[in-house]
């Protein structure tokens, strides 16, 4: 089986999809730096990381099949209040991890939010007030 790297693993969809990839025989790496995530939600059976995705690089290495990331900042009225906090995390924090899966060797990549699990829109764009 492969090993992965969960970011935001502490989270609702990170840590299910960390459960599932562990009972089908994967080893699972969770990364979050809890600021959203609770300890609780880590899956039993991953190793545990707190940190943050732009320290991805300290932990990555080949042994790693792929990351699954979900570890980006999702609250609309946040972002509008504090938008370098979300630009820090979404846009660097990322590009961070991309470099560190990069160096690592690392190629497979899956990116999802919790934002998706809300349905689909009515209208695009969305508007704040969706």
């Amino acid at each position: 089986m492969s090993r992965y790297l969960v970011t935001g693993g502490a989270g609702y969809v990170g840590g299910v999809v960390g459960a599932h990839l562990l009972a089908a025989g994967h080893e699972v790496t969770v990364l979050d730096d809890l600021s959203t995530g609770f300890r609780e939600g880590v899956p039993a059976g991953a190793e545990f990381i707190e940190g943050s995705i732009r320290d991805a690089g300290k932990w990555l290495d080949p042994s790693y099949a792929g990351v699954l990331h979900f570890a980006a900042f999702s609250q609309v009225g946040e972002s509008v209040v504090n938008p370098e906090k979300y630009w820090r995390n979404n846009v660097g924090g990322t590009t961070e991890l991309l470099a560190a899966m990069r160096d690592a060797g690392v190629r497979t990549l899956v990116f999802s939010s919790t934002a998706a699990v809300y349905g689909e829109p009515e209208t695009t764009p969305i508007t704040e007030d969706a």
